[in-house]
């Protein structure tokens, strides 16, 4: 289980950054543009990835970390499990935003999926065995 958490964890880590990387050099172009920094912060709420869903992710996976604590593993501390589990908060809000934005699936059904259901064994398995 150790092996699969590691593999997670910077999978995770790596895609998390790269979209920070890539919302980073978008938010320039468009800075140069001439766009304001309030239109800046619509396009990371609509297109990349929106604050609220980063939070709710991430408490979503320490709940899966103490549930599984619960049951038999280890109880990691607040300071450890929110670095674990914010780049699975960015890519989990970032699936959903493109998910949602160019899709003509069912919305609540793509949020529930992605914010809910995945989190929860996610986190369990990356910080909480």
């Amino acid at each position: 289980m150790d092996i699969l958490a590691t593999v997670l964890r910077w999978a995770f880590f790596g895609a998390g950054t790269a979209l920070l990387v890539a919302f980073a050099v978008a938010a320039t172009r468009r800075r140069r543009d001439g766009a304001r920094f309030g239109e800046l912060a619509e396009l990371m709420e609509r297109e990349w990835f929106s604050a609220g869903k980063v939070f709710f992710t991430v408490l979503v996976g320490l709940a899966g970390s103490w549930a599984a604590a619960y049951v038999g593993g280890t109880r990691s501390g607040l300071p450890e499990s929110v670095p674990i589990l914010f780049p699975l908060g960015i890519v989990a809000a970032f699936v959903v935003c493109r998910l949602t934005a160019r899709s003509d699936r069912e919305p609540q059904g793509v949020k529930a999926l992605v914010l809910l259901a995945a989190p929860l064994p996610l986190g369990a398995v990356m910080t909480g065995w």
